[in-house]
């Protein structure tokens, strides 16, 4: 007679068992309320998002522009607290370029100046040169509080909800990878 064979079950189990084990390790880490130390953006990520006031903007023209309008595209908002100073002018000049650098990906991307008012003569030169530049004039504190630097840094998803602030600081290498991990793992706009 041949030896009786030895049972599967425990080798069942056993890969049974690592396979469930992330899951189990996951689901206690989320419901323990767990949150990396660090994370990878560079500026501060706004949980839950809050959505845009739906008016308050004004083309260049004084029409006044609906939120919506701005719908279906990243944004990558430059939000002034008084007129456009020459760093300010550099950091236009700087959105263009990692704009650019996005390559197949910059169709998706528009940058917005938001500014106390349209009549600044640097915004009308950086307009003048740059067409695809949208200047619209805002109330003050309309994204939030001002930054002590002048200006502040915004992106905003297809559906009008702010997601990442950025201080006036930030470099463009950073928002760059910033942009570049953002748009490569989000599927809207």
């Amino acid at each position: 007679m041949p030896a009786p064979r030895a049972s599967g079950l425990p080798m069942l189990l056993l890969i049974v068992g690592v396979l469930v084990l992330p899951f189990v390790i996951a689901t206690g880490l989320y419901f323990g309320g767990w949150q990396p130390t660090r994370t990878l953006q560079h500026g501060q990520l706004l949980t839950p998002p809050p959505a845009l006031p739906g008016s308050g903007l004004a083309d260049v023209s004084g029409r006044a522009v609906a939120t919506a309008e701005l719908h279906g595209k990243w944004l990558l908002v430059l939000n002034l607290d008084g007129p456009c100073a020459t760093g300010c002018a550099a950091r236009l000049d700087e959105l263009r370029r990692i704009q650019v650098s996005l390559n197949k990906e910059m169709g998706r991307l528009r940058r917005v100046v938001l500014a106390p008012s349209t009549s600044d003569p640097a915004l009308a030169d950086a307009a003048r040169r740059q067409p695809d530049l949208l200047l619209f004039a805002a109330p003050p504190h309309w994204l939030g509080t001002p930054a002590a630097d002048g200006y502040r840094l915004h992106i905003i998803d297809p559906l009008g909800q702010r997601v990442i602030d950025y201080p006036a600081a930030v470099g463009g290498n950073e928002l760059r990878f910033d942009l570049d991990r953002l748009l490569k793992f989000a599927w809207t706009g």
